[in-house]
């Protein structure tokens, strides 16, 4: 853990280096963030989210609506003080090529005996179905407390930290750090560590003026309430008009500020796009509905292990969608 944060504090004490080849194809271009007011996303939906728990702390909610186009929305709430609840990422690939060894969130989920599982990281070369296909991430990630890929100057500056501890009880510990308060990671031995692109920061939205930022896509987010208690999981799908057309940055904000979060980050999205769950009985189960078609194989993903629910829950618990 030492030789971690010592290795962390040298990466930002160091000059950043522009690259000096073109982004990896999965990754944005570089943004310039500005703090936007944004129209809350309550509009588009016709009734509040009803949460529905499918685990000892984490709850289930589905966003649907036509109005003013079609736009479907998974979401996991995570209570951060459940007991049992065990977090996990992509580990790294040891003296393998690149950073890790790809697959699907699907099959992530199943090698890990994981609750729930999203992606998380940008990362090349996209987008092949060869699982274990060795993929270079884009940002920071630590996995068990171990570097899988370095702080990066490509566009996914901003992070979640999970350290387990942070708060001296037994709560899992969740902070954002972005872009411009990453000196105090110095100060951290992360468990682990995700890299993305904030969309909130304080409640504020914060947009993008690129392409990407505007146009709609499927998005992949992770979020976390204002006082740290509740960790958000989301998945918009889109690419799909009869279907769920996708969101912009400030709109997935919007999203995500009406669920709960106060600080938000997108990560890879598009066909990356996957949230899946284990069932009552022990299968794995799609939740969203990828662009593609299929689940795409990806360079890492996210997960939680939780105990199940008591046997009274377990006939709602079952019927998610």
């Amino acid at each position: 853990m030492h030789k971690l944060a010592a290795h962390l504090a040298l990466l930002l004490a160091l000059p950043l280096v522009a690259c000096s080849t073109a982004p990896p194809s999965t990754a944005e271009a570089p943004p310039q963030a500005s703090q936007t007011t944004f129209t809350p996303a309550q509009p588009f939906f016709p009734r509040e989210p009803r949460w529905r728990p499918i685990f000892q702390g984490i709850d289930h909610a589905e966003l649907a609506t036509d109005t003013p186009r079609y736009l479907v929305v998974q979401a996991l709430r995570i209570d951060t003080s459940a007991e049992g609840l065990e977090l996990s990422t992509t580990p790294g690939n040891a003296e393998a090529p690149l950073d890790t060894n790809g697959q699907t969130t699907r099959a992530f989920l199943e090698e890990h005996g994981l609750s729930v599982a999203i992606n998380t990281h940008f990362f090349s070369p996209c987008c092949n179905r060869v699982a274990g296909e060795a993929k270079d991430l884009i940002g920071l990630s630590i996995a068990q407390g171990e570097m899988v890929s370095p702080h990066t100057d490509t566009g996914q500056r901003d992070l979640f930290i999970f350290e387990a501890g942070l708060y001296d009880d037994s709560s899992m510990d969740v902070v954002m750090l972005p872009e411009d308060s990453l000196e105090q990671i110095a100060s951290f031995t992360p468990t682990h560590a995700i890299a993305g692109r904030a969309v909130l920061l304080n409640g504020e939205s914060q947009d993008g003026r690129d392409d990407f930022s505007a146009s709609r896509h499927p998005r992949t987010l992770v979020g976390l309430s204002d006082d740290h208690n509740t960790l958000y999981l989301v998945t918009i799908d889109g690419r799909q008009p009869a279907f769920s057309t996708g969101a912009s940055l400030s709109e997935a904000a919007a999203i995500m500020s009406y669920l709960g979060a106060s600080d938000a980050i997108n990560v890879d999205g598009g066909g990356s796009t996957t949230m899946v769950l284990r069932d009552p009985d022990g299968a794995s189960q799609l939740l969203n509905s990828p662009s593609g078609g299929n689940e795409r194989v990806v360079g890492s993903n996210l997960g939680l292990r939780a105990r199940a629910l008591p046997e009274r829950f377990h006939m709602e618990s079952s019927q998610v969608r």
